[in-house]
């Protein structure tokens, strides 16, 4: 016999649902984990009333890009997620085909419901200690991989990264493109801070002539080497080309790609983002852009009205990666995913990436997360938490995890500790980082399963025997940042572990 519906009514909120042109003080029913009605809904027995008087409601947030995994990601990627309103995001880059397999034995059981939005090289955005710019560590691009991967695994991949930076033209801008066209997938391209990038031929550009309708770059007001500003502050002609071609613009703050001087400028032109998104990842949890809610505080300093913002982090961002089946509405039928936030009245700083800040009026701030009908109280410190951004090796004490390790994950490392004895590495410099000898170590680590552990129990013993905290980083990136002869020692140190008792 089934169980009895779970109805919850949230009572008397300013319901803001641009999807369906909702703007007004509603109830919203939600029976089970699904949207029922967006009405004057009479009480029903045994019914759990939310009371939201002054409080808006909407559809669940969607942040389009995010850094959950990988080297930019964090150690509990919730914590901005359901846990600062938003109910849906997208790994932006952080995996590529060569790691994808590891993102999804990894980044299961979160919350908040998370996609991926993969980079063209094989072991995705590399981030630590590594310049962008060298065209050979795109590696090779296997086409019949990712065809295989797009076909068993379809609904995860929502678009293909690539970054217009570099010093060897507009190539790999265009080979991404054509493998987004091979996979039926939208481009989505960074055009924001560079490196390696020569001021006489900007790539920002070439992206922006190379996306085509339903194509996204992201970025849009940033303020580094080629803006979207010629040098009277007009809007470059090549942007507004790809914008009458149906190209999305998504704003991307981020730690480096948000200016408020190129924002207002572009901004009194008419020139606005078709997405709002965070471009949350680590370090910049803390500062400048703290959440999704201080972005969008942000675009509302700029100028957009509350509903304007609204749209472009539910149905705008929904419409952007394909998902306004699932999200980015509360038409009745659809996933129970809302956001409820206030707008609190006030003084609010609001910085850029580039130290000039406004004085704001007002800011955005959310306060319950229902997700598929499951509440979440948001808690805003939880994403910055230290132990959340900055990743820790435990080198002076053994991590508790690792006492709890199977049989079977111990005899693993003893077989990984020993290949990798067969082999050397050096910790790089702050912009050196050994790319072929990274793969190395993650073919070593992969060769060692041996099918007698899985893919996530083998990732997870790796992590638990160095952090006390799991970050999800590629397993090569993770192992080369370990000094060797303490990775071994540490290996060795629990293969010897006393397992502990049932």
């Amino acid at each position: 016999m089934s169980g009895k519906s779970k109805v919850t009514i949230l009572r008397g909120g300013h319901v803001i649902d641009p999807a369906q042109g909702i703007d007004q003080v509603s109830d919203v029913a939600i029976r089970d984990d699904v949207i029922v009605d967006v009405a004057s809904v009479t009480d029903a027995d045994d019914a759990t009333i939310v009371d939201l008087m002054g409080r808006y409601v909407s559809p669940g947030w969607v942040d389009i890009h995010v850094h959950a995994y990988g080297t930019l990601g964090f150690a509990d990627p919730d914590s901005v997620g359901v846990y600062q309103g938003v109910t849906t995001f997208v790994e932006a880059g952080g995996p590529g085909i060569g790691t994808l397999d590891e993102f999804l034995a990894l980044m299961t059981g979160l919350e908040t419901s998370l996609y991926a939005g993969p980079f063209i090289r094989p072991m995705g955005l590399l981030g630590l200690n590594f310049i962008e710019g060298n065209v050979r560590t795109l590696g090779d691009v296997p086409i019949t991989k990712w065809v295989d991967f797009a076909k068993e695994h379809r609904d995860v991949l929502r678009y293909l990264k690539c970054n217009a930076i570099g010093d060897y033209g507009p190539g790999t801008l265009n080979l991404t493109k054509g493998l987004a066209q091979i996979l039926q997938l939208p481009l989505y391209m960074h055009i924001g801070e560079f490196q390696m990038q020569r001021p006489d031929h900007l790539l920002a550009y070439e992206a922006f002539r190379i996306a085509e309708k339903g194509d996204m770059i992201t970025h849009l007001y940033h303020g580094n080497l080629g803006t979207v500003l010629d040098k009277e502050g007009r809007v470059e002609q090549v942007v507004r080309d790809a914008e009458k071609r149906g190209v999305l613009f998504d704003l991307g703050f981020g730690g480096y790609n948000f200016s408020w001087d190129i924002a207002e400028k572009s901004y009194a032109q008419d020139l606005v983002p078709y997405t709002i998104s965070s471009d949350l990842q680590q370090f910049n949890v803390v500062r400048p852009v703290k959440s999704l809610a201080n972005v969008m505080s942000a675009m509302r300093r700029l100028g957009m009205s509350l509903q304007q913002v609204i749209e472009r982090v539910t149905i705008n961002a929904a419409r952007s990666i394909s998902l306004q089946d699932r999200a980015g509405s509360l038409k009745p039928g659809m996933p129970a995913d809302v956001t409820i936030f206030e707008v609190q009245s006030g003084e609010f700083e609001i910085s850029d990436c580039y130290q000039k800040s406004r004085t704001a009026d007002q800011q955005i701030v959310p306060l319950i997360t229902y997700k598929r009908g499951k509440r979440f109280d948001v808690d805003l410190t939880r994403g910055q938490a230290e132990s959340n951004w900055f990743l820790q090796i435990a080198e002076d004490h053994v991590p508790q995890a690792a006492r709890s390790l199977t049989s079977r994950q111990r005899a693993f490392l003893g077989r990984l500790a020993d290949a990798l004895a067969e082999t050397s590495w050096t910790l790089g410099s702050a912009e050196s980082l050994d790319v072929e000898k990274a793969l190395e170590l993650q073919q070593i680590f992969h060769s060692c399963l041996g099918g007698e552990v899985s893919l996530r129990e083998g990732l997870l013993a790796v992590y638990d025997c160095f952090v006390d905290h799991r970050f999800t980083m590629q397993i090569g990136l993770f192992i080369i940042r370990l000094e060797q002869d303490f990775a071994l020692a540490r290996l060795r140190e629990v293969v010897q572990l006393a397992p502990m008792a049932a």
